[in-house]
């Protein structure tokens, strides 16, 4: 794997990404991101492996105090970074703690409200029971933290990696993939969270998968999920 050293996303957001091999053919790079909380603790956003290296650059910045794992899909590199933090409260979405029985969860996303919502305000996206992922929003600075919900993968290795994600219309651009639209089970519920989502003023769009978009973030946040609304006069929202 080839990680990389913590990257400034914003005032109080760091990020690191490593390198995926999908069932070890399919490359892409994944995202943990890193929230500097109020309190001076961090949050640790869809974790990736965490050497000696990566953690020395994390205890500059604060003590690791929350785990959140996001979906029931980013979970695999959990287990570890509980290893390395103990005393941190870990934080899963509903049902990911039948499927990581080996894993210790604390708090339940939409079950319990955390202590830090007042700063990283989560919203599940309803109606998609395979990934039921739960979306941040950093108040301080206007950005939006999600992790399967949208992609702007542009930075993959070998052929095959971009064949399968341009059948999935996610590559090299920001957008949904089509494998999470099929994956809508409510299509009303869906559309209702984001049309709740985008009440926020997000001007910054961090994804597990792809670069950052800090430019027109909402603008281009509403194209591409313009797919799973019911409504179409979604650009009221932007």
């Amino acid at each position: 794997m080839d990680e990389t050293g913590l990257e400034p996303l914003a005032e109080g957001l760091w990020g690191t990404e490593h390198d995926h091999f999908m069932n070890g053919v399919v490359h892409f790079r994944g995202r943990m991101t890193v929230v500097r909380l109020e309190s001076g603790g961090l949050l640790l956003h869809s974790v990736v492996p965490i050497d000696d290296a990566l953690a020395s650059e994390l205890a500059t910045l604060g003590p690791v105090e929350h785990i959140v794992a996001p979906n029931l899909l980013h979970h695999t590199h959990l287990a570890p970074a509980i290893e390395r933090y103990p005393n941190a409260t870990v934080w899963g979405v509903r049902g990911l703690a039948e499927k990581r029985s080996d894993v210790r969860f604390e708090k339940t996303l939409g079950d319990t409200a955390p202590t830090w919502a007042g700063e990283l305000t989560p919203l599940q996206i309803a109606g998609i029971p395979w990934a039921t992922e739960t979306v941040f929003f950093h108040k301080a600075t206007n950005s939006l933290v999600v992790t399967d919900l949208v992609f702007n993968v542009h930075d993959v290795q070998g052929w095959i990696s971009p064949w399968v994600f341009r059948m999935a219309g996610a590559y090299r651009r920001f957008a949904q993939s089509r494998l999470l639209r099929r994956a809508i089970k409510d299509a009303s519920a869906a559309s209702s969270s984001v049309e709740e989502m985008l009440q926020w003023p997000i001007e910054r769009v961090i994804m597990a998968h792809g670069r950052v978009v800090d430019r027109n973030a909402k603008a281009q946040l509403v194209e591409a999920l313009e797919p799973m609304m019911q409504r179409p006069a979604l650009a009221s929202a932007s």
